[in-house]
């Protein structure tokens, strides 16, 4: 009600604004009554909740008598735009940077192009470009040693950089851009101790694959495939977060819930307490981008509220956990 009333002053609305989006915490706005529109407000900045702040493509203006609905869609949709073009700035960027970090300039520029962009799109290019050389290499019967040994110089760099005196949001991209650079440096010796020559193999089926076109739509550029499932990225806004340590048995779990996505299907993860059911659903979410509302289901959860809830979650496009609805 809050919001629906307070329609007309968007800044009254931003105290909710958590609820809607999985990281966007707040905007930063740009107040524009001073001029002849009156009560203008025009949003520049996404905040995620750990403070990273990101400059939207285009400024999305609230002109007087908008219903709140209609700039919200705004938001979104200039929300995946900026992340979508930024994503293909760091893809082009890292294109230049060297494969060896033998040099200082060299350690600079990767260092610096890994500070420019925020967390998630950082993660996302260094996952294009480790599945597109490996896919290459594959495709071609090569070897894998020099993907290898340029992680193994990436995380030393990484390890040394952390080190140092850092802002607490570097800091913590640094550290997630070190659990998956490990993620990819694993497979990859995996991948070598198994003697996988080919990039049909399931062995490197099995992973999720990052995929990118730059010829395709911006939103559509970013495909995502394991085993034969494929899924366009989601471009939500994730903030800086914390990230899991991707397991084997993680693998596993991504394997089954991408099938059954693939068929139109639910998936169930089962297991005791704790062990981290919940957390995989949610960082599955964030690997291909998707906005992950858990709920805590209890008795007062009949067919009524379910559907609900179902409806809601198809109109916005979210996944839904549901917890315990055993």
């Amino acid at each position: 009600l809050e919001i629906i009333g307070n329609s007309g002053e968007p800044v009254k609305v931003m105290s909710h604004i958590g609820k809607m989006f999985a990281s966007i915490n707040s905007m930063q706005w740009a107040d524009l009554a001073t001029t002849k529109k009156p009560n203008l407000v025009s949003f520049t900045h996404m905040v995620s909740k750990d403070g990273e702040s990101v400059e939207l493509n285009a400024p999305v203006d609230v002109v007087e008598k908008a219903s709140v609905k209609s700039w919200l869609a705004t938001i979104e949709t200039s929300m995946k735009e900026t992340l979508a073009s930024q994503l293909e700035a760091a893809v082009g960027a890292q294109a230049n940077l060297a494969m060896t970090m033998e040099h200082e300039e060299q350690k600079a520029a990767f260092v610096k192009w890994a500070s420019s962009y925020p967390a998630q799109i950082t993660i996302l290019a260094s996952l294009v470009l480790w599945s597109m050389s490996v896919d290459g290499i594959l495709s071609k019967g090569g070897n894998l040693a020099e993907i290898e040994s340029t992680l193994n110089s990436k995380l030393s760099l990484m390890a040394n950089n952390v080190l140092t005196d850092l802002g607490a949001q570097t800091r913590k991209k640094f550290e997630q851009m070190i659990t998956e650079l490990v993620h990819q440096r694993d497979v990859t010796r995996e991948l070598m101790a198994n003697k996988v020559s080919s990039a049909n193999e399931f062995r490197w089926l099995y992973h999720l694959r990052f995929n990118y076109s730059p010829e395709k739509p911006l939103l559509e550029k970013l495909n995502i495939q394991i085993a034969n499932a494929s899924f366009f990225y989601g471009f939500e806004y994730l903030g800086i977060g914390e990230r899991l340590v991707q397991t084997p048995l993680t693998d596993r779990a991504y394997l089954t819930l991408t099938q059954a996505l693939h068929f139109k299907l639910g998936g169930n993860p089962f297991g005791p307490a704790g062990t981290g059911k919940t957390e995989s659903v949610k960082a599955l979410g964030g690997q291909l981008g998707r906005f992950v509302l858990v709920f805590n289901c209890d008795e007062n959860f009949d067919y009524a509220s379910m559907g609900r809830l179902f409806s809601g979650l198809c109109q916005v496009g979210a996944w839904g956990c549901f917890d315990e609805f055993n």
